[in-house]
């Protein structure tokens, strides 16, 4: 042997015998990187953050961590569970101002956001001022329980209505007016029936063919074609067109002359009309459509009728819950049938009026009221009347110079531009009436700020700026408004919690599709969110979905049983992968309905759900002979197997309490006993590296290439592998060297990154009290020779000079082992200095 020179390092394969291992392989590689082949220290971990809500300060073990982030996207607050929690964020859930999460974990399944969750302390303060404290609402239960309440209906009878006056135009459209004091409650799309027109009486007087009628307020239009007929003298009765003189006079032309004067009926009998929708203008004015002569308004007080027409048919109402995310619950029990005629008002009655007080807490703001409507085509369904939100409670409120006011709800408002709203619940109002002399009883919404505030123009200008902190905001519930016609409905306020129906039923057209929006089960695990925006979770053997986009239904008809239970959940290329204590199951499909469920043939039970990581080449977890893979390229294997045994695997992991995540395409792992890393190599089937610092819970952060964790016992968050921070002192120990023959190895080199300069390291961590840490001390590395598996040489080295090792023996049995905290590239061994020289 003229020399051995050790580059290319690689970590350890416990399944081989040390003797065995390749080359650069090693027996022992702690905190050293390998990829660029040499062997690099990882650096010391740092703290970034001081607490975890809601443990703070008393430390604990904490299993899951996240973090809430600031309006620029960075770590501004952490949560963190003593649970293994699994958090879902859905595509649609990745607001930057919300950030809305799902998890199941922490009791039954749950949503937040960093809004509901006020306890995180940064989002509580916007320059000193509590700008989100009035909505800690804390964690929401995930799905809507069902209605229990059910609804009473009441129908007004409908009394026909006398018609005041009437005109007809040049498009055919009727116009009837009811006098001012009638109000009618008929609503547009109504079905009417128009009776009690017939004639009216005229005088008239022939001067040789030409007929001239007497009857004042006529309101026919020349060349328009109306009957005659002649109760008296010997005019012809005939359908005649007319030539208007005045208001009260017209001529018609006979087909006879003569002198004659008496007594004319004229027809206006096509004025009725059976079963025709109106349309309403006003409380005292409906059109209709029906051919006809034109009529300039025409003034014939109580000659004629307006009743409802159409079938009698049967109606029920219901309600669903509803939340402000649009979140719908299934309905609830139906009214009594009624019976009546389309465009009879209805009142519903004995409606909720606040939240459940099960489950709690729970983000329902108010309901869907809903009734049916039948129809030929599509059978009898449940359209939507209205939403119906609670009244919601001031938080705070101002007016500027200009008149512009603006209101914080405790609540989301849940207001659009032009809404109605009023503003009630304290002396004078929300603001000082008094001052201001304005009316807050009938406003629209004029701008939108965010969900929980919104801005009106009061009308005038005021030189005052007014903060309120209490009042309620009521919700105006009316079909449509229009100026000086229908009255505002205020719901929940003196009127009370009922709901008059007059609406037309024409304009009503969702119909209600909640009815199987069950919750999730209480003791759903696993969430996770899956292909074509949907969540999914298990309990037991069986797999529940959510549907798609809807994170709060979970229809009992989708879940799949499986034979085996499920251990944890992960995706990979549009397939859902169920992990169980047999065989993998691979899901696929768009929707939960047609979802197709294959049973994987590897029995790789999973031992640990906090061991699944989603890598990119598969997802891997902890199983009794190593760690497995599931991948659809490469199949379903042990992807350690070149590596570990199952001897070897379990007496030198804890695969039950492995906690894992992805960081620079390795699987870094500890276990209750340690901490790994495991980087996938085709050539040599990947190493291992063994670390000094363990944690109990961990987040990778895509964003930004992070890696946050924390560990027992510790309430502070750390970062991995900060470059800027000291290095650790790595170990390495190569395999067990045999040469040919029984030499002496008289000398060696340690090439490495040597520096002259002191690294002083201010504080240490009592945490990391179990690491090798010099203090004061220039960066170097400790030496250690090995002769038939006995230590008989150690060394400091400073620099990467040639040194000499102890003689006077020979062996063919040796390893060497390095410790330090700088970059080494390569260890030479000789049996003599000149033969390194050389080398």
């Amino acid at each position: 042997m003229s020399s051995i020179k050790i580059t290319t390092f690689l970590g350890t394969a416990p399944k081989i015998a040390s003797e065995l291992l390749p080359n650069t392989a090693a027996q022992i590689a702690r905190n050293c990187k390998l990829n660029s082949g040499d062997l690099v220290p990882f650096v010391r971990p740092v703290v970034v953050n001081g607490f975890i809500t809601p443990f703070f300060p008393p430390p604990t073990t904490i299993k899951t961590i996240y973090p809430f982030r600031d309006d620029n996207g960075n770590f501004s607050g952490w949560r963190g569970w003593t649970t293994v929690v699994n958090i879902a964020t859905p595509s649609s859930s990745l607001d930057n101002t919300e950030q809305r999460i799902y998890f199941t974990g922490s009791g039954v399944p749950k949503v937040s956001n960093k809004f509901l969750y006020g306890d995180i302390r940064s989002f509580m303060y916007d320059y000193g001022v509590p700008r989100y404290q009035n909505q800690t609402i804390g964690d929401v239960v995930l799905g809507l329980p069902l209605p229990t309440q059910k609804p009473f209906t009441s129908v007004a009878s409908f009394a026909a209505r006398d018609v005041v006056s009437f005109a007809r135009d040049s498009g055919n459209v009727v116009t009837l007016t009811f006098g001012q004091t009638v109000l009618f409650g008929l609503k547009t799309g109504a079905v009417v029936t128009i009776s009690g027109y017939s004639t009216r009486s005229a005088t008239y007087s022939r001067t040789d063919t030409t007929i001239t009628v007497t009857l004042a307020g006529h309101g026919f239009t020349s060349g328009d074609i109306h009957t005659l007929t002649f109760t008296s003298g010997t005019a012809t009765s005939n359908s005649y067109r007319i030539t208007v003189v005045n208001s009260s006079t017209f001529t018609v032309t006979d087909t006879a002359s003569g002198s004659t004067s008496g007594n004319v009926s004229i027809d206006i009998s096509n004025l009725n009309a059976t079963n025709v929708e109106c349309t309403v203008l006003s409380d005292t004015t409906l059109t209709y459509f029906k051919p006809g002569p034109q009529y300039a308004q025409t003034f014939l007080n109580n000659v004629a009728k307006v009743s409802l027409a159409g079938l009698t048919q049967s109606r029920s109402y219901v309600y669903t819950w509803l939340t402000p995310w649009g979140e719908e619950s299934i309905a609830s029990e139906p009214t009594s049938l009624i019976y009546l005629k389309e465009g009879q008002t209805v009142t519903v009655t004995n409606l909720p009026t606040e939240p459940p007080a099960s489950p709690a807490p729970n983000f329902i703001a108010g309901i869907n009221l809903y009734r049916t409507v039948t129809s030929t085509a599509a059978g009898t369904e449940y359209f939507k009347l209205q939403t119906l939100w609670f009244p919601n409670r001031i938080y705070s409120g101002s007016v500027n110079a200009n008149g512009i006011a603006t209101i914080r709800t405790v609540y989301p408002h849940n207001l659009g531009i032009d809404d109605g709203f009023k503003i009630s619940g304290t002396p004078g109002g929300v603001f000082d009436t008094a001052t201001l002399n304005v009316d807050l009883m009938n406003q629209k919404v004029t701008e939108i700020v965010d969900e929980y505030e919104f801005k009106f123009n009061l009308g005038k200008s005021f030189n005052v700026f007014q903060i309120v902190t209490s009042g309620k905001l009521y919700y105006d519930v009316q079909e449509n408004y229009v100026p000086g016609t229908f009255s505002w409905r205020f719901w929940g306020d003196a009127g009370g919690f009922g709901f008059v129906d007059d609406f037309n039923v024409k304009l009503l057209t969702t119909i209600l599709a909640s009815d199987n929006y069950e919750q999730p089960p209480e003791d759903l695990e696993g969430l996770t969110a899956i292909q074509n925006n949907i969540l999914a979770g298990f309990v037991g053997n069986t797999l529940y979905f959510s549907e798609p986009g809807l994170f709060h239904a979970w229809p009992s008809e989708y879940s799949k049983v499986l034979e085996h239970n499920i251990v944890g959940l992960a995706v990979i290329s549009g397939f859902l992968i169920a992990l169980t204590d047999g065989y993998p199951y691979a899901i696929s499909g768009s929707d939960p309905s047609n979802f197709n469920v294959v049973k994987i043939d590897a029995l790789y039970p999973c031992l640990s759900r906090q061991s699944i990581v989603s890598m990119n080449y598969g997802i891997v977890y902890a199983t009794h002979d190593g760690l497995a893979l599931i991948s659809p390229t490469l199949g379903s294997q042990i992807v350690t197997k070149l590596l570990y045994s199952s001897d070897t695997w379990n007496t030198n992991i804890d695969p039950f309490t492995l906690v894992a995540t992805a960081y620079e395409d390795n699987y870094f792992a500890a276990h209750s006993t340690g901490a790994i890393t495991f980087e996938r190599d085709e050539k040599v089937g990947g190493y291992f590296i063994d670390h000094d610092y363990t944690f109990s819970a961990a987040y990778y952060d895509s964003k930004s290439n992070r890696l946050l964790y924390c560990i027992p016992q510790q309430n502070n968050i750390y970062e991995w592998d900060v470059k800027t921070q000291p290095n650790v002192s790595l170990q390495w120990k190569s395999k067990t060297i045999i040469t040919k023959d029984y030499i002496n190895i008289g000398a060696a080199r340690v090439v490495a990154d040597y520096s002259e300069t002191t690294t002083i390291w201010e504080e240490t961590e009592p945490v990391w009290s179990n690491a090798s840490q010099k203090c004061n001390s220039a960066q170097d590395i400790t030496f250690n020779f090995y002769v038939n598996k006995q230590l008989i040489f150690t060394r400091l080295v400073t620099d990467s000079e040639i040194f000499r090792l102890p003689t006077g023996y020979k062996s063919d049995t040796f390893e060497v082992e390095v410790l330090g905290d700088v970059r080494v590239r390569a260890i030479h061994l000789g049996q003599s200095p000149k033969s390194l020289a050389t080398t």
